[in-house]
């Protein structure tokens, strides 16, 4: 028996650009062949309670979850099999992300917490505590890209900056009026951040200072959900409440093109390693898989677009996206 099943709360590609992950709010996850479009294998089953957020480690061995019922697996890709069960937390999981090297993984919750954990061994490495009792929920993750620092962000627009060897404060500041949904680490020398938020703004910041930078980037007309980056810091992409994704340019802040439209809200979005794909997932319980065709990248990633003058312009005239083929997430019964 099969059956479509609810919202798409997570999804990653697989560093290989060739399998992605989702994970639904049925409690299950789903290991996809990007290409065809096909389940490949069994559903993963461990939650008792929807999926929030999915990740996958540097060397596409294993997998992260993070569920409403509170705990973080650990899966083993090839053996489909469950590695770590971790119930540190209290309240529901909402992000999860794997340390550059692969040996750390983080985990934020609506218990006000940020766990990195050991990826290896299953222990905790160090748990990061949001002091107040007004907007503690922890709602987004990443690792600097030297995976010498965490940022984290909170339900009440707030940038937190840690130390990843002993889990010291280094930074916190305002970022937004409220909700801040996604952060991530720009590889700019400088390794600024960009914050996405239900402000329905995107915003770049000095990941040193907490001084913002540039113009914040403006068009969704509703909440943004999720934020994900290219992996030479070229452009970002947007999933929105507005049924729509935009891409941004990163050096001037505009908006590339025009906004894909979808047919119902848009919660989250990811970006291929190589730059080729993009695939988000709507509330319907449907993802979608997109081609980006591009002289940004080549399969190879060796092509590289040269900034200059009007590059927003440039960029809108060779970035498109085409429609490639949706696949549902199934469960079986």
């Amino acid at each position: 028996m099969r059956r479509e099943t609810g919202r798409v709360g997570g999804l990653a590609f697989f560093n290989d650009g060739r399998r992605a992950v989702t994970g639904s709010w049925d409690e299950t996850l789903g290991i996809w062949d990007v290409q065809k479009g096909i389940l490949l294998g069994e559903l993963l089953q461990g939650h008792q309670g929807g999926v929030t957020s999915v990740a996958v480690s540097p060397d596409d061995k294993r997998i992260a979850s993070g569920g409403q019922d509170g705990t973080v697996i650990i899966w083993d890709v090839e053996r489909k099999q469950t590695v770590f069960k971790l119930d540190k937390h209290a309240d529901k999981v909402n992000c999860v992300c794997f340390s550059p090297d692969g040996k750390r993984l983080a985990s934020g919750s609506n218990d006000g917490t940020a766990v990195i954990w050991d990826s290896e061994t299953g222990t905790i490495f160090t748990t990061l505590v949001v002091q107040g009792k007004v907007g503690r929920w922890v709602t987004s993750l990443a690792f600097s890209r030297d995976g010498l620092k965490l940022a984290s962000t909170t339900m009440s627009g707030m940038i937190r900056v840690y130390r990843t060897d002993n889990g010291e404060l280094l930074l916190k500041f305002k970022a937004h009026k409220i909700w801040v949904c996604g952060i991530v680490w720009s590889p700019d020398g400088g390794q600024p951040l960009i914050s996405a938020s239900h402000d329905k703004t995107v915003k770049f910041w000095n990941s040193s200072t907490g001084r913002q930078i540039g113009q914040p980037c403006i068009g969704h007309t509703d909440w943004i959900y999720s934020l994900a980056i290219a992996s030479d810091g070229s452009f970002i992409a947007t999933a929105s409440n507005d049924k729509t994704i935009r891409l941004w340019c990163t050096k001037t802040y505009q908006q590339i093109g025009q906004p894909l439209e979808l047919p119902s809200a848009v919660v989250c979005v990811a970006i291929s390693t190589n730059g080729a794909l993009l695939a988000s997932g709507p509330w319907g319980g449907n993802s979608y898989l997109w081609s980006i065709g591009n002289t940004l990248y080549r399969q190879d990633g060796q092509e590289r677009y040269k900034e200059g003058p009007g590059m927003e312009q440039k960029l809108s005239e060779v970035v498109s996206l085409q429609f490639v083929l949706l696949f549902h997430h199934i469960s079986r019964g």
